[in-house]
């Protein structure tokens, strides 16, 4: 795709956005009118007697539905642009870029990135109607930066499947851990004194700050060799290098230093036989014997190191883990695991040696357990002793992450002798949401009796 042809296609999706916003605006004004003719009839039918005017009512109840269509047929302005067009877009701008403003240190003509967006990489940038040139700085670091992370949402479906909600570094909030009791009524005709009842309760959970950061360097005879898309092939390998760990921290992270508390850490996770916090229940009439709100639920499989003892005992076993999620919570659920662990499902039979768990064609194929789909994530651990191989539930609502404040990628050729460093330091944050909208699965013999 040459500059021209991109050029004509952000034109033409600016000005579909332009249009359907100028007929949203149109609508929207449409809408004011009519609720103000709601508003007017509603006053006046309220100073009527009786319960006010059938007819009036009529006419009341035909603008509310006049207004819901209305509103139905609003859409929401978007560019044209398809995912692949946009990467076409960044291969023929913004790599280009990079490639000419790190030759041109050898020229003396690139002191400055930002300075060098503003001159040598100006014209580039206006192809993509980007004509400021501090915004067309800003705009190339944040495709440096975003680009990264997008290689490690789709390398790791763990990262997908989590939260996000926007928190800062000291974000606090409340989990509710007692309801508020209710007791029989009485008719009071002599006074009596009734007594009070209990009111809710809660707990804190705090966020916490991790970090990532990469320093890789490479040397000016790779950088300069032409044939290579040195760019390229570095976003897509620190990408997935980056996938990995962040994988790893939302998962396992041990909380110390710059860490995660993952969702399977001991931070997260406690299976000790007889007394762990993880088998406690989420609701408890003294809140001191309820689960802490940090810590998620565990189901137990009664074996170590399996899921049961024959494909009968595994059935029933992941029956009590599906029943044992709250029902809210059903709805959008998945099961995680890894290729290892859904092998074994798939491999379960029943009494006619047929397949329990066979990936229909109708569901494209994917193995789906109980109607739930399965979301394979090899970041998860294997069946082993103790281990915690299967989640199930609603992870985007018991774990969040957000970006942090710091959001830096930097190309720097100087602090190298013949080489360019690219670093990369990144903040997020992570909390507990609700802990009760999963369900763990631990392949041990332990349980909550003391």
């Amino acid at each position: 795709m040459t500059l021209e042809e991109l050029k004509a296609l952000i034109q033409k999706a600016t000005e579909n956005y332009i249009a359907l916003k100028q007929k949203n605006d149109e609508t929207a004004t449409e809408i004011t009118a009519l609720v103000k003719q709601f508003n007017d009839l509603k006053a006046e039918n309220e100073k009527l007697r009786d319960g006010g005017d059938a007819d009036i009512q009529k006419k009341m109840n035909d603008i509310l539905d006049e207004i819901s269509d209305m509103r139905t047929k609003m859409k929401t302005p978007a560019q044209i642009t398809t995912h692949e067009q946009k990467q076409a877009m960044h291969d023929a701008v913004i790599k280009p870029l990079i490639g000419e403003w790190t030759r041109g240190k050898t020229q003396g003509t690139a002191a400055d990135f930002f300075k060098f967006i503003e001159t040598v990489g100006a014209e580039r940038l206006k192809v993509l109607n980007i004509t400021n040139a501090d915004e067309g700085a800003r705009a190339v670091a944040q495709v440096l930066s975003s680009d990264v992370i997008e290689y490690a949402r789709e390398f790791s479906p763990i990262l997908g499947q989590v939260g996000r909600k926007p928190m800062t570094r000291d974000y606090r909030e409340l989990v509710l851990v007692s309801y508020p009791s209710v007791q029989e009524g009485i008719e009071n005709v002599a006074g009596t004194s009734i007594t009070e009842t209990t009111t809710q309760e809660y707990k804190e959970v705090a966020a916490r700050v991790f970090k990532v950061n990469a320093k890789p360097r490479i040397t000016d005879e790779a950088t300069f060799g032409s044939d290579i898309d040195l760019y390229g092939s570095l976003i897509r390998l620190l990408g997935r290098e980056i996938s990995i760990y962040l994988a790893a921290q939302v998962l396992y992270g041990n909380g110390t230093g710059k860490n995660a508390r993952g969702i399977l850490s001991s931070n997260r996770i406690d299976i000790t036989d007889g007394t762990g916090k993880s088998w406690l229940p989420t609701l408890a009439a003294d809140p001191a014997n309820a689960r802490p709100a940090d810590y998620y639920p565990v189901v137990g499989s009664g074996i170590s190191a399996s899921l049961g003892a024959d494909d009968a005992a595994i059935i029933d076993f992941l029956i009590k883990v599906k029943n044992s999620l709250p029902t809210m919570y059903r709805m959008g659920s998945t099961w995680h695991m890894n290729t290892n662990t859904a092998e074994v499902l798939e491999k379960v039979r029943d009494e006619q040696g047929n397949p329990v768990f066979l990936a229909s064609y109708r569901d494209g194929g994917e193995l789906r357990l109980f109607g739930y789909p399965v979301a394979i994530d090899d970041t998860l651990p294997d069946i082993a002793a103790n281990s915690t191989p299967i989640i199930f539930g609603r992870l985007d609502m018991a774990f969040a992450i957000s970006d942090g404040a710091i959001d830096k990628m930097l190309i720097d050729p100087y602090s190298v002798d013949g080489c360019t460093v690219i670093k990369m330091d990144k903040e997020m944050i992570e909390i507990v949401n609700n802990s009760d909208s999963i369900i763990v699965v631990a392949c041990t013999a332990n349980d909550g009796v003391a």
